[in-house]
């Protein structure tokens, strides 16, 4: 009797073992063979499987080979489906002919005859209990402390308190063209909670996303005056550089364009009031063109730049050795050796951390876009996300001998100016 038992026990543990262990794979449905397994070993392997909820990836199907047609039926005990579906259904399981995995079709199951293949199947679905892969962080991703989970720059500032997202913006988005980058984010959230209020105004539902941006996102108007007063305060100490000033004229430039067709049109109208309004911005953006062509514009360059471009140059001669054809003599073999070691430093360097958006903004902050190492390991081009970090990657410059580092404040006290970044739309 001990060794029956011991059997049953065995024969139906290696089975659920391997069911279970399939259910973690990436596979969701799996196939199972039950020629030659005994009868009194099915109750034991229903409640190893089906008892409680299985740990997987997704919703599972487990298909049971049961039964066969005359030229494979002495493979299988009549009583399989009958003694299975018995067991399943004290497990509270219920028969449905048309369940799949699904999460609606947990906890049943349905029998099957292939007429073609001449086999019998039951096909069932048990509870599942969805494991969530861990996410992989990399060194510069965005992580909400709240979830653990990565995240975008814009939702963490979304989310965050006013005083929060003071924090979060002094020490993440340290530039002009950042800053810009970070603002249009915040105004097209504004426009989705503009939205909703105006749903909600209307006595109309909000979808499940858009609830629950409505429910996470906080004081975002103040979060926009404040970014807007701290690119106000930038332009007047001249904190751009060369990009930053000449794409801010040329978009000032344009809406003085605008507002030419529109004091025309307001001329043609005989509207005095809207040509005075219209002058009056007129001088409004002119001013602004010519404080940003007066100030110098400062230079942003990488730490350890020196070092960078010897470590560049030395990878550069390597590269033409390593493409030389013929033989290699022992100190050339070893030169090549250092060649990894320099790619990855070259790598470090070039991917520490500048802060939020400064792929977007790498043109603009240091006139040419910097090619990561990586390039010289397998030729991509891509560039590793940014996250947060202490913008230590950079450090600025005015560009003539006045040599400054620039630090980003919150400035919330500040007193609001004619608004420039209004003139030029939410761009």
């Amino acid at each position: 009797v001990v060794v029956v038992v011991v059997v049953v026990v065995v024969m139906a543990e290696a089975l659920s073992a391997e069911i279970l262990s399939d259910c973690l794979s990436d596979t969701c449905a799996q196939t199972h063979d039950l020629a030659g397994f005994r009868l009194e070993w099915l109750p034991d392997l229903m409640a190893k499987i089906c008892a409680t909820p299985i740990p997987a990836k997704d919703f599972v199907a487990i298909k049971f080979i049961v039964g066969a047609g005359k030229k494979l039926r002495s493979k299988y005990n009549e009583e399989n489906l009958k003694v299975m579906t018995d067991n399943l259904r004290k497990l509270e399981f219920v028969e449905d002919r048309g369940a799949s995995a699904c999460k609606e079709c947990q906890k049943t199951y349905k029998y099957q005859h292939d007429t073609d293949k001449d086999l019998k199947y039951l096909h069932v679905f048990p509870a599942v209990a969805i494991i969530e892969e861990e996410e992989k962080v990399e060194k510069n991703d965005v992580i909400d402390d709240e979830t653990g989970r990565k995240t975008t720059p814009e939702m963490l500032c979304a989310k965050a308190s006013v005083e929060e997202f003071e924090e979060l913006v002094e020490y993440n988005v340290p530039s002009f063209s950042q800053k810009r980058a970070l603002l249009k984010r915040l105004k097209a959230y504004k426009g989705i909670i503009d939205q909703c209020d105006e749903k909600l105004s209307k006595m109309e539902s909000l979808t499940e996303e858009e609830q629950e941006m409505y429910d996470i996102v906080s004081e975002i108007e103040n979060k926009i005056n404040l970014v807007e007063r701290q690119l106000e305060e930038m332009i007047r100490e001249g904190r751009l550089t060369a990009g930053e000033q000449s794409v801010m004229v040329e978009e000032l430039t344009g809406k003085l364009n605008e507002l030419d067709v529109a004091k025309a049109k307001a001329e043609e109208e005989r509207k005095e009031k809207r040509k005075e309004q219209i002058v009056k911005l007129e001088g409004t953006v002119k001013e602004k063109i010519d404080a940003l062509k007066s100030k110098r514009p400062i230079v942003y360059t990488i730490e350890h730049a020196e070092e960078l471009a010897e470590l560049k140059a030395q990878v550069r001669k390597l590269k033409a050795l390593e493409n030389k054809s013929g033989l290699r003599t022992a100190a050339e073999v070893g030169r090549l050796a250092k060649l990894p070691g320099l790619i990855d430093r070259i790598e470090q360097i070039e991917t520490e951390d500048k802060g939020w958006f400064e792929d977007e903004c790498a043109t603009l902050l240091f006139g040419e876009k910097n090619e990561p190492a990586e390039k010289e390991k397998n030729k991509a081009t891509t560039n590793p996300p940014r996250g947060g970090g202490g913008g230590s990657g950079w450090i600025s410059k005015a560009a003539g001998n006045n040599r400054k580092k620039v630090s980003s404040g919150s400035n919330a006290g500040v007193k609001k100016a004619s608004n420039p970044f209004d003139l030029l739309g939410d761009e």
